[in-house]
């Protein structure tokens, strides 16, 4: 008994699939802060129940005119959730968005040819679906080649591929196999299409759930790791981090250095010139600091304008210069940017750790020094005895 595909019942299950996950995302997202991604996606999911539905339409309108209304919406909608996904993966730039419109303008172009000079049910399929594979190899190609990227994207970008196979085998069908095929026709090459929209509707809807979550936990996630200000470690993360380096350099037998800095007269600056130029200050300070650090060293802000460096494998002598360095350093970065010119007081200690060495005695240690420094006249670097 061959089986035979039912196009009204498949249709109608288009339709009201659609027409639920339009609804579960827009009450899913409508307590949520808005954002461009969420907007873009609820948007391309009620296209696409119009999409759908216009399907309808095919026996009571003109077919010049209900055709390519149809086609329009079914590149827009699909467009739009692919562009939403890419955009909350922050991988929607300007040469994106640049490929995206150029595939419009030639799908548009490319269909306006064909239903003009080949109007034929079988051309008109091979052009939609032709077009829609790049729709959808592009973004399988991104996500799949992402170095970065998560077990989530790269399976996502999988589906992709297999979504864009389906959509060019339905276009080869066309043209070479079933020169009869139509839109809505039984066709045997009709299966893998019909089950790649099916898995765009389902896996679509799954990718923006699981990754609107994954984003939201690594925002979260960085928002615990770094300063929202001087976008450097934050204190937790600094002595976490500082923990870990501290118990490799006791592995391997190599000096430990921990700095503690505090710029002098801070309270004068937001005093003086304001809240927003002590910001400032404290984002140049910390831009100057990292630009002399090496990759293995840490730096955080652990106070107000207190700020805590990590350097690994220097000894006494290399961590003083280093030291004097970035104290040297901050001095000339603030007469660069008038008119807030501050200096840097800094505590030090170096010490060859063993099993017992703990950060928190060495935090206590250099924190005396950075008082001495204080009481020395600031400015200054002080190692602990």
């Amino acid at each position: 008994m061959d089986f035979q595909l039912d196009i009204p019942t498949l249709l109608y299950l288009f339709i009201f699939g659609n027409l639920f996950i339009a609804l579960l995302i827009t009450f899913y997202r409508y307590h949520f802060t808005k954002d461009i991604a969420s907007g873009t996606f609820i948007a391309a999911k009620w296209l696409q129940v119009a999409y759908w539905c216009s399907m309808l339409l095919w026996d009571v309108l003109p077919r010049w005119i209900a055709i390519p209304f149809s086609n329009g919406l079914v590149l827009i909608s699909y467009g739009l959730e692919i562009a939403a996904l890419l955009l909350m993966m922050g991988m929607l730039g300007r040469k994106d968005k640049l490929y995206f419109l150029c595939i419009a303008a030639g799908s548009i172009l490319c269909y306006l040819i064909v239903a003009v000079f080949f109007n034929q049910p079988n051309f008109r399929v091979a052009t939609a679906s032709f077009w829609a594979m790049l729709f959808v190899i592009y973004p399988a190609f991104r996500l799949t080649r992402r170095r970065e990227g998560s077990p989530l994207q790269k399976l996502l970008g999988t589906v992709f591929y297999l979504i864009a196979a389906a959509m060019l085998g339905r276009a080869v069908a066309a043209l070479f196999l079933e020169p009869d095929m139509a839109a809505l026709s039984p066709d045997t090459a009709q299966y893998p299409y019909l089950i790649g929209m099916f898995f765009m509707m389902v896996m679509g809807t799954a990718a923006f759930v699981l990754l609107s979550n994954e984003h939201s936990y690594e925002r979260l996630k960085r928002m615990a790791t770094y300063d929202t200000l001087t976008a450097i470690l934050s204190r937790r993360a600094f002595f976490m981090e500082a923990e870990v380096k501290l118990a490799l350099a006791v592995q391997k037998g190599e000096p430990y250095t921990l700095l503690l800095m505090d710029i002098d007269h801070f309270k004068n600056v937001n005093d003086t010139y304001g809240h927003d130029q002590g910001d400032k200050v404290l984002q140049g300070f910390a831009l100057t600091v990292e630009a002399i650090l090496g990759n293995g060293d840490l730096f955080g802000r652990v106070g107000g304008e207190e700020f805590a460096v990590m350097l690994y494998g220097l000894d006494e002598e290399a961590s003083t210069l280093k030291a004097e360095q970035l104290r040297e350093a901050v001095v000339a970065a603030s007469q660069i940017n008038p008119p807030c010119e501050y200096t840097v007081s800094i505590g030090i200690i170096t010490v060859m750790p063993d099993q017992w060495t703990s950060l928190s005695m060495l935090y206590k240690l250099c924190d005396r020094a950075l008082y001495q420094a204080k009481q020395n006249g600031r400015n200054r670097v002080v190692r602990s005895a």
